[in-house]
């Protein structure tokens, strides 16, 4: 069937990964001897206990550079001369390239990201058929109001589920959280797709928000907690993938299908993907950081060394010891408060919270919620191909995006997305002004306005303000901060998704324009406030931010303000 067309696609990467790191392995350095695992036993350790248990699109260079600040010290505390340490030095190589991918990590993974392709399916579902959906349901024709009404509410339900999932989590363990969330979406997908009224409607997208909410917080924690350290940042990615492959398939099948009743098969093919991952269940193995938390240290250790497969006993003896360490540490608890209260604590919140309402008020879900819509009004002659050929060019840029955010850094990589995405916005203002007022076809150079849009978005605003957000906290904060910005994210969401068709009513073709001073704004922020992160060290991180935190502290406390402080005003 034609809804199953993205696991190909996964398998293929899985496997892509999998070579990538078997030729990998085929050069790695000799496993070391007793005395030498001894040695590097506390560096191997800091290091696993230093970097998230989140697998985040575009980790990987965090996850070395963590390496080689956690191998010089080590060669340093051995009175080994700073001139003397060089890059192979500081690499200690039995961290990494000694965890590969095995054939039960792949299969666990390939089960779990059924639920973020369902996130992505979900969020661009009602894409397509809008009008068909609209004037299918008995009260007759749907208004805008309740129309946007019931695209956005799956925002709130994303917001409530991604709350309750860390509890949960906690509470009922990775694995049936999984589970039973996935029986969960099947019921309501099933639901949404009899619906015979706006309220039923509502009701149905609500709790499949609840559902996907909390597969956004379980996917990249549970693939984080059972991957080895190397391998989170390539796990993240095919997350992310998931996702829009997600959207673009709910896009592509929205045409052959945009009939009545085709809709609710549409609706309803979401469901394949949750029993997908039902079946699949009996593969799915316990997070082992959550057997640790539990005190089952020996399940964890059995599980650990399934999923490592042939790796040194000792290898995964220590990243057991790591996990048992951060237990312990992890029991303090941190809340959103402390964050706001703590001065090294505040700037770098500011700083996450800032980048997700950029990300969400730049408008780009409004693309994928009501790209088929929009472009109908404009006059577009195929509107449906507008929408597909937006999907594709999100897939293709995600794909790139990968390779760009392992060379560039974070925050060049933020400036070109943001300044593009301002002219993008302006680009496609321009071509729907002219195309109303001269009366002239100009149609593609309004989608090539909107790919160009979503293009810029990939490579930036929508990737790197979660990859900063976990770079910027430590292990005690992280989750605190990352679940605070997850809020504030899913609010911005819902705001975008409600407003959207009443602002392109009232605006027109000037639409885009509002998008266009919040990417130009993003842009003047990330020039003024962001820290590069890439290759960075949370110390590092820390100390670059400190001029910018101290100029922001001086404005909003003028009598505390020194001479120095002043000056940094000035600079910033």
């Amino acid at each position: 069937m034609r809804s199953s067309a993205s696991q190909p696609a996964l398998g293929a990467l899985a496997q892509h990964m999998l070579r990538a790191e078997r030729k990998g392995q085929g050069s790695m350095r000799p496993v070391r001897s007793e005395n030498d695992i001894k040695e590097i036993r506390n560096p191997m350790k800091n290091i696993l206990r230093r970097v998230p248990f989140y697998a985040i699109h575009g980790m990987s260079a965090h996850v070395k550079a963590i390496s080689r600040s956690v191998s010089r010290d080590s060669l340093l505390s051995n009175n080994v001369s700073e001139g003397t340490v060089t890059e192979a030095d500081m690499l200690i190589p039995d961290v990494l390239a000694n965890q590969g991918c095995t054939a039960t990590l792949a299969l666990v993974v390939f089960s779990v990201l059924m639920g973020a392709i369902n996130f992505g399916y979900n969020t661009s579902v009602l894409n397509t058929p809008e009008f068909v959906i609209r004037n299918s349901l008995t009260e007759g024709y749907v208004d805008d109001i309740s129309w946007a009404f019931i695209v956005s509410i799956f925002c709130m339900g994303g917001l409530i589920g991604s709350t309750i999932a860390p509890p949960l989590l906690d509470t009922m363990g990775r694995k049936s959280f999984m589970s039973y969330n996935a029986v969960f979406l099947t019921f309501f997908l099933g639901l949404e797709a009899a619906s015979q009224s706006v309220m039923m409607m509502v009701f149905s997208r609500f709790c499949i928000g609840i559902s996907c909410g909390g597969n956004t917080v379980a996917v990249p924690l549970y693939l984080g907690e059972i991957s080895p350290v190397s391998l989170r940042g390539s796990l993240g990615t095919l997350n992310q993938f998931a996702m829009v492959i997600g959207i673009l398939l709910a896009q592509v099948l929205g045409k052959p299908l945009g009939f009545d009743p085709g809709w609710r098969y549409l609706l309803a093919l979401g469901g394949i993907f949750s029993i997908l991952q039902l079946i699949l269940a009996c593969y799915i193995v316990e997070s082992p950081r959550w057997l640790v938390m539990q005190g089952e240290a020996g399940k964890a250790e059995k599980i650990l060394r399934s999923l490592r497969g042939d790796a040194d006993a000792k290898y995964v003896e220590i990243e057991l010891e790591s996990m048992q360490d951060l237990a312990e540490e992890e029991k303090q608890e941190m809340s959103v408060t402390s964050l706001v209260r703590k001065p090294q604590l505040r700037f770098p919140f500011m700083v996450g919270v800032c980048l997700q309402l950029f990300q969400q008020f730049s408008g780009i879900n409004a693309v994928f919620y009501y790209s088929t819509g929009f472009f109908q009004n404009a006059q577009f002659a195929k509107p449906y191909l507008g929408t597909v050929l937006c999907g594709a060019v999100n897939v293709a840029a995600t794909a790139f995006a990968v390779e760009l955010m392992d060379r560039a850094g974070r925050k060049p990589l933020l400036l070109l997305s943001a300044l593009g995405m301002t002219i993008s916005s302006l680009w496609l203002t321009v071509a729907l002004v002219a195309s109303e007022h001269f009366d002239v076809e100009l149609g593609i150079f309004e989608v090539s306005g909107v790919l160009c849009y979503v293009i810029f978005f990939e490579f930036g605003l929508g990737p790197i303000p979660w990859a900063i957000t976990a770079e910027l906290f430590g292990g005690v904060e992280r989750a605190t901060a990352m679940g605070a910005c997850s809020a504030v994210n899913w609010i911005a969401n819902f705001i975008v998704g409600l407003m959207f068709p009443a602002m392109n009513g009232a605006l027109g073709s000037f639409t885009f324009l509002p998008f266009a001073m919040v990417t130009f704004l993003a842009t003047i922020f990330s020039v003024k406030y962001v820290p590069e992160t890439k290759g960075k060290t949370l110390s590092e991180i820390r100390e670059a931010m400190q001029p910018k935190k101290d100029s922001i502290d001086s404005f909003e406390d003028p009598e505390s303000t020194s001479t120095d402080s002043k000056a940094m005003r000035g600079v910033f």
